[in-house]
């Protein structure tokens, strides 16, 4: 007699995840989540299986499945085969999440076309091909989240390979929504600010007012959650628990959008990337 699943009461039991990056960062954040609503959850990592298989043991303490797939995503034909080893391994797949990602500032003078394809390569065609391929193996009913950032909103100095190639996942959003249609599937974009992760300790000096790349990781924390009308800044679970509420039974007639997720309301956010032009066009002068 197979033993009653003990998570069988919450809203994804029974239901399969993969989510792209989700070894590290907001990807490991979203799938915690995911696995605390239920779901059995696949992570892709690049390169690192120590961080994964950590990840993949905090999802398992959750009381669900959960295994780890390395691919290069920049490679479709890598792609093709972390979607096959997926579906072979767990049997089906409901939810993919598209969180792989990188970032680069380059002043636009000194852009290279490696700088281009290096960013536009994983940010852009890899999310699209990440999402023909689920389309082609999601179940009937299923969710696809694609990943883009507040940044493909602003207007920063030396920023215009990240902004540009999270910009087109709002325009894939839009047309995939229709496009999975014939499988009831949905497609939706997040559009994080600044969240708490290796990338953004590399990165977070530059949006924090008054600091610079010599200002302590602590100093850099303190100016942004200053910036918040909640006092803090943004961490892995804020953007999971979105993702989960999005792969739910609640999430269904929730399609083809594109959300922008931060607690600083547009008329703030705008005012501080006014404070970060200014404070980039002094670095430079200097």
């Amino acid at each position: 007699m197979v033993n009653p699943n003990p998570n069988s009461h919450l809203e994804l039991a029974g239901k399969v995840a993969l989510v792209t990056g989700g070894g590290r960062g907001i990807g490991a954040g979203i799938a915690l989540e995911l696995a605390k609503k239920g779901a059995s959850v696949a992570i892709n990592y690049a390169s690192s299986s120590k961080t994964a298989d950590g990840v993949v043991q905090e999802i398992q303490a959750q009381g669900v499945h959960g295994a780890a797939f390395q691919a290069d995503l920049t490679k479709v034909e890598e792609i093709e085969k972390l979607f096959r080893q997926v579906v072979a391994h767990f049997g089906q797949l409901d939810i993919v999440v598209s969180n792989a990602g990188t970032e680069k500032f380059v002043p636009l003078s000194e852009t290279t076309l490696e700088d281009f394809n290096a960013v536009f390569d994983l940010n852009t065609r890899a999310q699209f091909f990440v999402a023909k391929n689920a389309y082609d193996h999601i179940q009937p009913g299923g969710r696809v989240v694609l990943m883009s950032s507040i940044a493909a909103g602003l207007g920063v100095p030396g920023h215009s390979l990240y902004a540009g190639s999270k910009s087109a996942v709002e325009g894939f959003t839009r047309c995939f929504a229709a496009d999975f249609g014939k499988k009831r599937a949905t497609v939706n974009a997040i559009a994080p600010a600044g969240v708490k992760s290796d990338m953004w300790m590399s990165n977070a000096w530059r949006y924090a007012p008054g600091c610079n790349q010599n200002s302590s990781i602590e100093e850099i924390e303190q100016a942004l959650a200053n910036g918040s009308p909640l006092g803090r800044c943004g961490v892995p679970a804020d953007i999971g628990r979105i993702v989960a509420f999005l792969a739910s039974p609640g999430g269904e007639w929730i399609n083809g959008e594109y959300w922008n997720v931060s607690s600083t309301p547009r008329d703030i956010a705008n005012s501080l990337q006014v404070k970060f032009c200014l404070a980039t066009v002094e670095l430079i002068s200097n």
